[in-house]
C-alpha cells in the first residue's frame, strides 16, 4: 500500500502536473486546429448554424443547382435525339451537316466521319463529357477555310441572319458538332443508360420521351420532388425550394421541333432508390452536416481545454518540486528578451519558408486544390504558436525571477549611453547619433507640449520657441552627421561594386573622409593596388608568353621550311642509295610534323588570346558531315576503321565559322584515326532537339583510357599515354576551344574504353 502511495505521488508530483498539462495543452491545440479545419473545409462553412436542423438536402441551394443543371441537360438531349439517333439508338451514318467544298462538290458528313475525323486530329471526351484536346498542333492541321453550309442537322436556318452566317470553317464544324455529341453522350448516360432518382416525362402530341413509364399527373405527387408545366398555361406547379429556371423556356423552345400541346413532368425521387448523383450528394450532405457538429465539439473542446492548461502552465511557470523561487533555463532563460524576439521573428521567417517551399508541396500533395489556401494559413498560425508558446513561456520566467529588466539590453543602452558617445566605431557611432535624436526629439516635443497647455507669459512662450530652435539645431546637427557617415558609407560601397565589377584602377579621395571611415578607405585603396598590379603582372605574363609561343614559331618555321624544300629536292634527284633514301622519308616525315606542330602552336596561342577572327554564317550541319565523312572514308579504311553514320534525313543549319569547323571536324576525325582500335566502327551522329544541334563522333580507344575527360582539353595532354602515335596533344584543346569561339559547347564523355566527343550549336 505504502508503495502504491509513493507511485500516486510521484504520478501526481508537481514536475509531472506540468508535463502532462503541457501534454493535454498540445492535445486540445490539436482538437482546436482540427475542429477548426472540420469546419472551414465543411461545404456549408458559410450558412451558419440554423441549416444543420432546418435544411434537408432537397431543400437546399444545391440540390436546386443540380436539378436546373438537369432539365438543361434533359431538353439538350431532347433536341439533339433526332440528330443523332434512329429509333432510339446512336445511328453513325446519320448525316449531321453537309459543306459545300468546291464546284459540284458538296459533302456530308456523318456521325462516323466526324468522329473518326475528330480522333485523327486529337480530339477527345473526357470523364466529365468535357471536349478536350490531345494535342493542339494536330488541332492546328485542319484547315482554316470557310465553306457554305449547304445543311446542319443540329441548327435551325433561321439563324442565318448575315451573308457571312452561312460559311463555316472544317474546324468551327467539327468543333460544334463534337461538343453536342459529348453533351448528347453525357445526357443518354444520365437518363437512359443508368438508373436516375430523375424522373422525367415530356408529352409533346403524340410524341413522348420518359425514362419512366409510371410517371403520369397522377403518380407524380407521389415522388419526393417535382415540377409540372405546360402549354396551356404560365405557372409551375412545383413543391422544390424555388421554381427551376430554365424549365418553361426550355418547354416552350422544344416546340420548333415537337408538336403542340405539351405537358412536362419532371420529378426527383427523394427516397434516392437509384445510386445517382442525387444519392452521393446526399449522403455527402448528411456527413457534411455530421462533421461541422462535430468540429463545434472540437472547436469548443479545444478551447476550453487549452484554457485549463493554459493557466495552470502559466500560474506554476518555473516552480519546482523541490526548491524554492522560480527555477530557470540555464541556456535559454538568461537570454535578454529582445534576443528572443528577434530570435522569434527570425524562426517564423524561416518556418514561413520552410511552408512555402516544403510545406504547401506536401499540401498539395494530401489536400484538394479549393482548401490549399486555407491549410497553408493553417499550417503557418500552428507553426507560430508553437514556436511562439516556448518562448512566451521562458520571458514569464525570466519575468517572475526578477531578471527581465536586469538582463534586457535596454538597461545595457540605458547605463552605457556614454559609452557609447565615446566609442567611435561606425556600428556605435551611428547607433548613439540615432539615440541621441531620438531622445533629444522625445524630450523637447514632450517640453514643448507640456508648456504649451500650461504656460501663458510672454517669457514662457519664449522659452518654448527657444527650445524649439534648440531641438531644431540638434536634429540638423545630428541629422548632418548621419547623412555624412551615410554618404561615406555610399561612397566605399559604390568603390567596392567598382572594384568587383573589375575597375581595379578605381580610387577613393582619402581627403574626402574623416575619423574611423579614413582607415577603411586606405585599406581600400590598396587592395586596389594590390589588385591592380596583379592583374597587370598576369595580362604581362600571359602576353609574354603568347609573344614567345608565336616569335619562335616563326623563327622555327623559315629554317624548317629550307629543310622541307632541301629534302624534297634531295628526293626529286632519286638517289641511287637505299639507305640515303629512306633516311630522306622519315626526314621528310618528322619535319613535316614538327611543321605541323608549329603551325598548332601557333593556332592554339591565337584561340587562347582571342585574337582570331570569326564569320558566323548559315551552315548545314548535315552536308558537311557527309563532307567530312568523304573526306576521311579513304585515311579511315587505313586502320581498318568503319564509319558508321546515323544523319538525318533533312537539313540542320547551325551559325558557325565554317574555316574554324573544318578545323574542329579535321582535329576531332584525325583524333579518331589515331587513337582509335584497328578494325573497329566510328559512329557519327547528328540530332535537333528543342532547338540544340547535337553533333556525337564515339569509338573504341585502342588503348586504356585511364585519364579524366577534362584532362584531355588542356594543352599537350595525349591519351596515349606511351606517346607511340604522333600528335601535339592540341588537336582537342583547340577543337574545344574553337567550339565555344563560335558559340558552341564542347563535352567530352568516356566510358571504359569508349571515347565520346558531343558538340552543341544553336538551331537555326
Amino acid at each position: 500500500m505504502k508503495s502504491i502511495d509513493m507511485d500516486k505521488g510521484i504520478f501526481f508530483s508537481k514536475g509531472r502536473l506540468k508535463i502532462w498539462a503541457v501534454v493535454l495543452h498540445l492535445t486540445a491545440f490539436i482538437i482546436f486546429v482540427c475542429g477548426v479545419s472540420i469546419i472551414y473545409c465543411n461545404e456549408n462553412f458559410n450558412k451558419g448554424l440554423l441549416w444543420m436542423n432546418a435544411e434537408k438536402y432537397d431543400e437546399s441551394p444545391a440540390f436546386m443547382k443540380q436539378v436546373d443543371s438537369d432539365i438543361s441537360l434533359l431538353f439538350s438531349y431532347a433536341n439533339l435525339k433526332d440528330v443523332f439517333e434512329t429509333d432510339g439508338k446512336l445511328d453513325i451514318n446519320k448525316k449531321i451537316f453537309g459543306l459545300n467544298m468546291g464546284p459540284s462538290n458538296d459533302v456530308d458528313f456523318t456521325v462516323g466521319s466526324i468522329i473518326e475525323y475528330a480522333k485523327r486530329h486529337g480530339y477527345y471526351i473526357d470523364e466529365h463529357y468535357q471536349l478536350s484536346v490531345v494535342d493542339q498542333s494536330l488541332v492546328n492541321q485542319i484547315e482554316d477555310t470557310s465553306y457554305f453550309v449547304n445543311y446542319r442537322t443540329y441548327a435551325n436556318d433561321s439563324a442565318i441572319v448575315e451573308p457571312g452566317d452561312a460559311y463555316m470553317s472544317m474546324k468551327t464544324a467539327i468543333t460544334e458538332s463534337i461538343g453536342l455529341l459529348s453533351k448528347y453522350y453525357e445526357a443518354y448516360e444520365r437518363f437512359v443508360l443508368k438508373p436516375s432518382n430523375f424522373r422525367y416525362r415530356l408529352e409533346y402530341g403524340d410524341i413522348i420521351y420518359t425514362n419512366d413509364r409510371t410517371l403520369n399527373i397522377k403518380t407524380v405527387y407521389d415522388y419526393g420532388r417535382f415540377a409540372i408545366t405546360s402549354s396551356q398555361g404560365m405557372l409551375v406547379e412545383t413543391n422544390l425550394s424555388k421554381v427551376p429556371n430554365e424549365l418553361s423556356f426550355q418547354a416552350e423552345k422544344l416546340t420548333d421541333k415537337l408538336q403542340k400541346p405539351y405537358q412536362v413532368y419532371i420529378a426527383v425521387n427523394t427516397l434516392y432508390t437509384a445510386t445517382d448523383v442525387y444519392a452521393v450528394e446526399n449522403v455527402n450532405y448528411l456527413s457534411q452536416r455530421r462533421l461541422y457538429a462535430l468540429g463545434l465539439v472540437f472547436v469548443t473542446l479545444g478551447i476550453i481545454l487549452m484554457g485549463i492548461s493554459l493557466c495552470y502552465l502559466v500560474a506554476f511557470c518555473g516552480h519546482s518540486e523541490n526548491e524554492n523561487g522560480i527555477r530557470l533555463n540555464s541556456l535559454f532563460d538568461f537570454i535578454p528578451f529582445e534576443v528572443k524576439i528577434l530570435l522569434l521573428i527570425f524562426v517564423v521567417v524561416i518556418l514561413f519558408a520552410v511552408n512555402n517551399f516544403i510545406g504547401n508541396r506536401l499540401i498539395h500533395i494530401y489536400i484538394e486544390k479549393i482548401h490549399w489556401n486555407f491549410a497553408s494559413q493553417m499550417l503557418n498560425y500552428v507553426a507560430v504558436y508553437l514556436v511562439t508558446l516556448p518562448i512566451a513561456f521562458s520571458i514569464l520566467r525570466e519575468y517572475k525571477a526578477g531578471l527581465l529588466w536586469k538582463n534586457s539590453y535596454t538597461k545595457v543602452i540605458k547605463e552605457s549611453f556614454s559609452v557609447y558617445m565615446l566609442k567611435r566605431s561606425f556600428k556605435k557611432k551611428l547607433g548613439s547619433n540615432f539615440l541621441v535624436m531620438i531622445l533629444a526629439d522625445f524630450v523637447v516635443v514632450t517640453l514643448f507640449l507640456l508648456t504649451t497647455i500650461n504656460v501663458k507669459s510672454l517669457l514662457g512662450r519664449l522659452t518654448i520657441f527657444i527650445c524649439f530652435i534648440i531641438f531644431l539645431i540638434i536634429n540638423i546637427v545630428i541629422f548632418n552627421k548621419t547623412y555624412k557617415t551615410a554618404a561615406a558609407f555610399d561612397k566605399i560601397a559604390e568603390a567596392i561594386k567598382q572594384i568587383a565589377n573589375g575597375d581595379t584602377r578605381y580610387r577613393l579621395d582619402e581627403s574626402e573622409f574623416s575619423g574611423g571611415e579614413i582607415s577603411v578607405v586606405k585599406d581600400l585603396n590598396n587592395i586596389s593596388k594590390g589588385f591592380q598590379g596583379a592583374i597587370n603582372e598576369q595580362v604581362k605574363s600571359e602576353r609574354l608568353k603568347a609573344d614567345l609561343i608565336t616569335n619562335v614559331s616563326h623563327d622555327i618555321k623559315t629554317p624548317l621550311t629550307s629543310i622541307i624544300n632541301y629534302v624534297d629536292l634531295i628526293k626529286r634527284e632519286k638517289p641511287e642509295n637505299a639507305k640515303i633514301q629512306e633516311y630522306l622519308d622519315v626526314l621528310s616525315l618528322k619535319s613535316q610534323h614538327l611543321k605541323n606542330l608549329t603551325e598548332d602552336l601557333v593556332e592554339a596561342s591565337k584561340v587562347s588570346s582571342g585574337n582570331i577572327s570569326v564569320e558566323l554564317r548559315d551552315i548545314d550541319l548535315v552536308e558537311m558531315i557527309n563532307q567530312t565523312n568523304g573526306e576521311f572514308e579513304e585515311k579511315f579504311s587505313q586502320k581498318g576503321l568503319k564509319i558508321i553514320s546515323i544523319l538525318p534525313s533533312s537539313s540542320i543549319m547551325i551559325r558557325a565559322d565554317g574555316r574554324h569547323l573544318w578545323r574542329v571536324l579535321e582535329n576531332l576525325y584525325n583524333n579518331t584515326f589515331k587513337y582509335a582500335a584497328k578494325n573497329s566502327r566510328v559512329y557519327i551522329d547528328i540530332s535537333s532537339e528543342n532547338n540544340i544541334a547535337t553533333f556525337v563522333i564515339k569509338n573504341i580507344s585502342e588503348n586504356p583510357l585511364n585519364i579524366r575527360p577534362d584532362e584531355l582539353t588542356e594543352r599537350f595532354v595525349r591519351g596515349d599515354v606511351s606517346r607511340t602515335t604522333e600528335g601535339s596533344g592540341l588537336g582537342l584543346s583547340i577543337a574545344k576551344s574553337l567550339t565555344i569561339l563560335q558559340g558552341g559547347k564542347f563535352d567530352i564523355i568516356i566510358d571504359g574504353d569508349l571515347f565520346k566527343v558531343q558538340i552543341r550549336f544553336k538551331a537555326v
